[in-house]
């Protein structure tokens, strides 16, 4: 931000766009089919850390008051603002899902199931063994 402007930013990704020449690379049907199980590989490991903090960790409570504190005494506060165990689960799922898609080409078009399912089960497994650290879980404990 300090020595580059939003302007020359625009021009800077216009000019890399141009070179990259996108449109010659989805003139090849396998192509786009990567740009997908990828993609997809990338979204699914967010639907199972999402899934499994709203259903398993916080039992479909929400204190919607602590959503907008920043205070560390917060119910949502984690450290730097930032859950590191669901940054862990989805880094992991999402390198297995990629992985599967290039070098198990049976399972690319599962991509985005594969990610799920491994995020949903890496996450639960952080995020008990961090509650059993902290004694008890204090969503459970919310009416």
């Amino acid at each position: 931000p300090q020595k580059i402007s939003f302007k020359t930013g625009g021009f800077i990704a216009a000019f890399g766009s141009v070179l990259l020449t996108p449109w010659n690379l989805f003139n090849n049907p396998e192509v786009i089919h990567y740009t997908v199980d990828v993609l997809a590989a990338m979204i699914g490991p967010l639907y199972g850390i999402i899934i499994v903090d709203y259903f398993f960790i916080k039992k479909e409570k929400i204190d919607v008051l602590s959503l907008y504190t920043e205070s560390p005494q917060g119910l949502y506060w984690y450290k730097d603002g930032i859950n590191m165990n669901s940054v862990y689960a989805l880094a992991i799922a999402s390198m297995a899902a990629i992985l599967s898609t290039f070098f198990i080409t049976e399972l690319a078009n599962y991509a985005l199931f594969i990610g799920g399912f491994v995020s949903a089960f890496v996450y639960k497994f952080l995020m008990q063994k961090r509650l059993s650290w902290a004694g008890q879980s204090t969503f459970a404990k919310q009416s």
